[in-house]
């Protein structure tokens, strides 16, 4: 049997075993590999296998959930919202206040251990949210309560 297909059994078994439940994201390629002591192309013939059978579909840079596609996505939060909830707790708890200034791109970097780009993006996260409004060369503030999202 060729290890592709050992591989899409492996994860056919785990759904069925409820090792892996709708929404779930998959390991990584890189996990697969190492798991399964194969190469990348054959874990991605394996993925191709399951997307084609509808077991599992793929989103672009960011991984394989197991099917249907509207099932709600389980997997673990990336770091930028990890550092991003981490700061909410922190605007929830008044560490920061109403229009005070957020720390910079340059001190989330340092404080967090994480590239220019997380921080970035933690920042645009809790911007989508309503969180924090930036104001171009000046810097990231924290919105009014009023503004903030429904807290559950």
């Amino acid at each position: 049997m060729p290890i592709y297909q050992v591989i899409v059994n492996a994860i056919k078994a785990d759904i069925a075993a409820g090792k892996l439940k709708p929404g779930q994201a998959l390991p990584t390629e890189a996990e697969m590999c190492a798991t399964h002591q194969a190469s990348r192309l054959t874990v991605r013939r394996a993925l191709e296998v399951l997307r084609e059978e509808d077991v599992i579909y793929t989103i672009r840079a960011e991984g394989s959930y197991v099917g249907p596609r509207d099932a709600p996505q389980i997997r673990e939060p990336w770091e930028h919202e990890k550092i991003a909830a981490e700061l909410v707790e922190g605007i929830k708890r008044g560490d920061y206040q109403p229009d005070q200034v957020l720390p910079s791109q340059l001190e989330l970097v340092e404080q967090y251990g994480v590239a220019k780009k997380t921080a970035s993006a933690a920042v645009a996260l809790l911007r989508e949210q309503g969180w924090v409004y930036t104001v171009p060369a000046i810097g990231t503030f924290v919105t009014s309560r009023d503004k903030w999202p429904n807290i559950c």
